[in-house]
C-alpha cells in the first residue's frame, strides 16, 4: 500500500555533530512548531494532524530535549535557534512560518530576530520575551520559582521524581488540571527528561 504524502514521520539530522530529531508531515508551505518545557515535539501531534493538509510540517525536539543529542556548548535560545535554523536549511526550506510555546518562543523569536528574511509568519505563546518590556515582573513572579533551579543541588532532588516535578506544570500551572495532560503523555514526557543529562539540558534554556 502506497503511504500518504501526509503521513508524519520521526527523522533526525545531524547538525554540528549532534542529532536533531523532529517530526514532519505534510506538503505545502512550512511551518516549524518549537515546543516548550517538560514537553517534546509529541506536544504538537494533535495540531500536526490538522496543519498537514495545507502544510508542510516540521516539530523538532529542541537541542538537548527529547531524541536530539545535548549539544556540548551553547545551550542558549539564539544557538538554539540557529540549530533549528540549520535543520530547516537541511530541508531545503527557505521561508518558514514559525510557531514557539513557552521556551520555544524565546527560540522562535530568536530564529525570527537572526533570520527576518526566512520568517513569513511568527507566532509566540504561553511565555514572555527577555528584553521586552515588563518581562522582569513576569520573570520574577513566586510561581516562577523553577526559573531558578538549576544545578547538581535540584538535579539531585529531582532525579527520580520527574514526574512528581512536572505535576506542578501540568497541575498548578493549568488552568484545569484535570484537562491539562492525559497519563500517556505525562508517562512519555517524564521518561524523556529522566534520561541521562536531559533534566540538566532543559534547565539549561532559563539558565542561559
Amino acid at each position: 500500500m502506497k503511504a500518504s504524502p501526509h503521513a508524519s514521520k520521526s527523522n533526525a539530522v545531524k547538525i554540528e555533530g549532534k542529532k536533531i530529531h523532529y517530526i514532519t508531515a505534510g506538503q505545502g508551505p512550512a511551518v516549524i512548531l518549537l515546543h516548550g518545557y517538560t514537553q517534546t515535539s509529541r506536544m504538537w501531534r494533535p495540531l500536526i494532524e490538522k496543519l498537514k493538509r495545507k502544510f508542510t510540517v516540521i516539530a523538532p525536539d529542541l537541542p538537548g530535549i527529547g531524541d536530539s543529542d545535548i549539544p556540548k556548548s551553547g545551550a542558549d535560545m539564539k544557538t538554539a535557534a540557529i540549530r533549528i535554523h540549520a535543520l530547516a536549511k537541511s530541508l531545503g526550506i527557505t521561508k518558514a512560518r514559525v510557531v514557539g510555546h513557552d521556551i520555544g518562543l524565546m527560540v522562535a523569536y530568536a530564529y525570527a530576530a537572526q533570520f527576518p528574511t526566512e520568517v513569513e509568519k511568527l507566532a509566540v505563546m504561553d511565555a514572555f520575551l527577555p528584553g521586552v518590556a515588563g518581562w522582569e515582573v513576569a520573570y520574577n513572579n513566586d510561581n516562577l520559582w523553577h526559573f531558578r533551579f538549576h544545578g547538581p543541588t535540584p538535579e539531585a532532588l529531582v532525579k527520580g521524581r520527574e514526574k512528581s516535578y512536572f505535576a506542578y506544570f501540568w497541575n498548578d500551572l493549568a488552568a484545569d488540571k484535570n484537562r491539562s495532560l492525559n497519563a500517556a503523555d505525562r508517562y512519555a514526557y517524564a521518561a524523556a527528561y529522566s534520561r541521562p543529562g536531559r533534566m540538566r539540558a532543559g534547565w539549561a534554556y532559563f539558565a542561559a
